[in-house]
């Protein structure tokens, strides 16, 4: 399973999906992509943060492991 952290205003996280927020914000990212073309279930969790008044989301992708070996090759740092 990958996952992405993801700090998201609080009026955003409330009145929209996150999920579709963090695509629109990061759309075209190779990270990205590789995600969604490769996932077999993508689910949320978000935890608010009330210092900072935002969410921070965090998104799990579930891949074969093939495919999250090659992520991690790829892309993580």
């Amino acid at each position: 399973m990958i996952e992405v952290p993801f700090d998201i205003e609080r009026h955003d996280a409330e009145g929209h999906n996150p999920l579709s927020t963090w695509i629109q914000r990061k759309w075209n990212m190779p990270w990205l992509n590789y995600l969604l073309e490769n996932n077999q279930g993508i689910e949320t969790v978000k935890f608010y943060n009330p210092p900072t008044d935002q969410y921070t989301v965090k998104f799990r992708s579930k891949m074969d492991p093939k495919h999250e070996i090659y992520y991690h090759l790829k892309f993580s740092h």
